[in-house]
């Protein structure tokens, strides 16, 4: 600490003063604003799926008699072929922009050391050109707005925010010393401009707009409001390197190329010398290849008629159940049959739903659209995800888990470029036959397949050996805790003699003086006997 005092004095004067809530100037002028740049992409994400809609032309003018379908676009009164085209847009879009994340992750991690504002500046200036492309395109030609809308997702994800943000509040974390406090504040900053945002974003969604000129320049104004703070207010979190350090540095390469290799050789000696780093990432790839969440909402619209709002709700209530109520049901389970047995039914039971899924996608089931009883299926599985995370923190270690955490992020990115665009292309809104309109899940269903064996032949066999020590260990900390229990009670059992005895004690020595004199009174009373009597005894 004293150290640290050293290294950021310049930050911690202006960190003593408390504000409101606990938060500092400091936390104020770093997470703040970089949470106020990423809830912007967020919103950004919400709008990417019905904007592209309203980009759609075609020759089939829209209906203005009064309860016609809500067709997504003002230029075309098609409303599955503007579902069908917004979708592979959208999805096309989707890719590029995971293409940049890929890129980005491997060099702002390496360029953050050379500066966290200049990282910051250069990720919302990013964020700022891609809002203001989004915004160009609705009155551009189709020929131009479609590539001028895959472009702004593209730079939208090259923009590293997300990953800056968590840098930065690490910095302010080992700041102010008060890691707990800083990220709990953190979540308060967040929720609450999410509070304020995704309400609007909802309306947008529910008022089915097709002019989408204010929306677009209320967010520019918002990111470009985001990067003067940046570029103005932001401090400098980066320690003050030593001599050693600043040399150390230098010898780094410093070009995107240059950081993405020396990255990747990291990487693959990971791969090649951890005995579960490889076998997991290769199983997680199937797994996220199988993902086919990108047509969700259109596949709602085109298939059960739901407005985009609906679709959007739809989508979600699963989750939002399943994470509040039913989070620690699987907690729960493990503790009353065991880790292993409850991590082998939790698998096969979410393997097989999800092949079973994909083939019924388009039936009703007594009015209710099977997608929605297929998300219900998958509610009691919402804890397992965190079973994971605890079982693969103890196999891969705390000393490669942060390289871990980066290749399966790289590997999402990799899979989400290929998902995005896969699915979507496959798609296809005015289908008809069934074999057409679940041929993207089919495909979804034949890699979630492939995916069960990878698990029993390789990770399977070791994260249920870590299954089995998690219940070995749980049952010694039971037996322990009973131990101590039962320690606890004999010695309160041994106080409360002790008290009894100490409180019978007054009574003892109140009734010693008045036998001593009575036996002093025997003695007095009694007279000696004489030589005859003694005779006669």
């Amino acid at each position: 600490l004293p150290v640290s005092r050293g290294i950021f004095s310049p930050l911690l004067s202006e960190s003593a003063m408390a504000l409101p809530l606990g938060f500092t100037p400091l936390e104020v002028r770093t997470y703040l604003i970089l949470t106020l740049c990423w809830v912007s992409i967020v919103v950004v994400n919400l709008l990417e799926q019905p904007y592209a809609r309203s980009l759609i032309h075609c020759d089939t003018p829209v209906s203005t008699e009064e309860g016609s379908a809500f067709s997504g676009s003002k230029y075309c009164g098609n409303r599955l072929y503007v579902i069908d085209m917004g979708t592979h847009v959208s999805g096309k879009g989707q890719s590029l922009e995971n293409v940049g994340r890929i890129l980005i992750t491997l060099f702002v991690s390496g360029f953050a050391d050379y500066g966290r504002k200049r990282a910051a500046l250069l990720g919302q200036f990013l964020i700022t050109l891609s809002t203001a492309l989004f915004a160009v395109a609705m009155f551009l030609p189709q020929g131009l707005a479609i590539p001028t809308y895959i472009l702004a997702q593209g730079l939208q994800g090259m923009s590293g925010i997300g990953i800056l943000d968590q840098i930065v509040t690490g910095d302010v974390a080992l700041i102010l010393n008060d890691g707990v406090g800083v990220y709990s504040r953190k979540g308060i900053v967040s929720a609450f401009l999410m509070v304020i945002l995704v309400p609007i974003i909802v309306y947008v969604q529910y008022a089915e707009i097709t002019d989408f000129t204010w929306v677009w320049t209320g967010i520019v104004s918002l990111n470009t409001f985001a990067m003067v703070l940046v570029f103005f207010f932001f401090p400098e979190t980066l320690h003050k390197k030593s001599e050693k350090e600043e040399e150390d540095l230098k010898k780094k390469p410093t070009s995107i190329a240059g950081v993405a290799l020396d990255e990747m050789k990291t990487f693959r000696t990971i791969v090649k010398t951890h005995p579960y780093v490889g076998y997991r990432l290769a199983e997680d790839f199937l797994v996220k290849l199988a993902d086919c969440s990108a047509i969700g909402m259109p596949f709602m619209m085109a298939q059960f008629q739901f407005s985009q709002f609906h679709a959007l709700v739809f989508q979600f209530i699963p989750q939002l159940v399943g994470g509040v109520l039913l989070g620690g049901l699987v907690a729960s389970l493990c503790r009353a049959h065991g880790t292993r047995k409850v991590w082998q039914n939790c698998f096969f039971f979410h393997r097989s739903t999800s092949i079973m899924n994909a083939f019924l996608m388009p039936v009703t089931i007594f009015g209710i659209p099977y997608p929605l009883l297929g998300g219900l299926m998958h509610l009691p599985l919402s804890g397992f995800p965190a079973l994971l995370q605890a079982v693969e923190i103890r196999l891969v270690g705390q000393e490669t888990n942060a390289k871990y955490q980066a290749m399966a992020q790289l590997m999402g990115f990799i899979s989400g470029a290929i998902t995005s665009w896969l699915y979507s292309a496959i798609f296809f809104g005015e289908a008809t036959n069934y074999a057409r309109i679940v041929a993207p899940y089919a495909v979804s269903a034949m890699f979630m397949a492939a995916n069960i064996l990878p698990f029993w032949l390789t990770t399977g066999p070791m994260q249920l050996a870590e299954c089995d020590k998690l219940d070995q260990e749980a049952l010694a900390e039971m037996k322990k805790k009973e131990e101590e229990e039962k320690a606890q009670a004999d010695k309160k059992a041994e106080e409360t003699a002790e008290e009894t005895n100490e409180a019978s004690s007054p009574l003892k020595a109140d009734t010693e003086p008045l036998l001593e004199k009575s036996e002093e009174v025997n003695e007095v009373n009694v007279a000696p006997k004489t030589e005859e009597e003694k005779k006669e005894d």
